[in-house]
């Protein structure tokens, strides 16, 4: 399915490189978001440098002597062309980049306009994809996005060996209730180094919701398997050599089985759950703390010119496995069978 693009004149020249490896100046490029379309989607210019911080923020300029050749057009008819909502633009990987090599407070600081611009490009990227999304599955509504929808790159390190201060990436969860809440849920994560991920499902669910996946699964396990073993689904996070078309039904499901639960094996039980035979057929499947999925992006695919309908495929591919976990662990009233809207065999 085609989503519509905004057309956009080709730039005379490349894109202007925001350089984070050199002392910021004085100079800042202030950030313009205008709000254009329905929900709020936002589009992005960066206006001419000024002999000001943006919004009280100071260094977080560029070094003029880094910049490439400047183009005969206007820097803010440039950036239009550059900064679009279907697209991410390279300077936010760029920005991701130098900030894994200099993760720590004053360095972020003394680049935090350069931050803004990625992280409004990443914004208006997922408010994009928030739309597209309800295409696909009706359940999931348009949120406000930086409340419901958007982590913080701020690392909590209260409990973690790493005290490095900041992600380095820009992440991203839809669902019926955005990033929160008990619904299964689909998630974009953008880090380069070919390390971008795109998956979803329910990771490390509450008690309750873990023992409604159990019984369903012991009641009835081919709902899950006949997902798992899917064309698109598998295609997208099961299949690791390729090679479906030569295999048989059998060693398909075996694939795609053993491939889910690798996938889920952080945390799975080491025996049978309490009042599960340990003899059981599908013991591994029950044994499961996380129901998810998830694949890697490679930069290339990131920065497509069509990233968006690529990434709308993937989770088009999902909504079979995200709508059966809904249906177990937060069934809607008065519907008592697991089921999908849009899946594909």
């Amino acid at each position: 399915m085609a989503i519509k693009e905004k057309t956009k004149k080709k730039p005379n020249t490349a894109p202007h490189r925001l350089s984070t490896k050199t002392k910021p100046s004085k100079i800042t490029k202030k950030l313009v978001v205008k709000k254009t379309g329905r929900g709020g989607r936002t589009s992005k210019t960066t206006s001419r440098p000024q002999n000001e911080s943006d919004q009280g923020e100071s260094g977080e300029s560029t070094d003029n002597e880094a910049l490439d050749t400047p183009s005969t057009q206007s820097e803010s008819d440039s950036a239009i062309e550059e900064y679009t909502d279907h697209t991410l633009n390279p300077e936010t990987l760029r920005f991701l980049k130098d900030l894994a090599k200099n993760n720590h407070r004053d360095w972020f600081h003394g680049h935090k306009g350069i931050y803004k611009i990625a992280l409004a490009d990443f914004k208006s990227f997922s408010s994009t994809l928030q739309e597209e999304l309800t295409k696909v599955d009706w359940t999931v509504p348009i949120l406000p996005l930086e409340r419901h929808n958007l982590f913080r790159i701020h690392r909590d390190v209260r409990f973690s060996n790493s005290k490095v201060p900041y992600k380095e990436y820009f992440s991203v969860a839809f669902s019926r209730t955005g990033k929160q809440g008990h619904y299964a849920k689909y998630y974009l994560s953008i880090q380069p180094g070919d390390l971008s991920f795109i998956g979803g499902g329910l990771w490390h669910p509450e008690a309750t919701h873990l023992s409604l996946m159990r019984r369903e699964i012991d009641r009835n396990p081919r709902g899950l398997k006949d997902i798992l073993v899917s064309r698109d689904f598998f295609a997208n996070f099961l299949d690791t050599g390729g090679t479906r078309g030569r295999m048989s039904s059998k060693a398909i499901e075996n694939q795609a089985v053993n491939n889910f639960l690798e996938r889920n094996s952080e945390g799975a039980l080491k025996t049978a759950p309490k009042g599960y035979d340990r003899e059981h057929d599908d013991i591994d499947l029950l044994r499961l703390k996380s129901y998810t999925v998830g694949k890697r992006i490679k930069d290339s695919e990131v920065l497509l010119p069509n990233s968006m309908e690529f990434i709308v495929d993937v989770f088009r591919a999902l909504e079979p496995f995200i709508t059966y976990l809904n249906s177990i662990v937060m069934p809607d009233p008065g519907v008592s069978n697991a089921g999908t809207t849009n899946g594909s065999g």
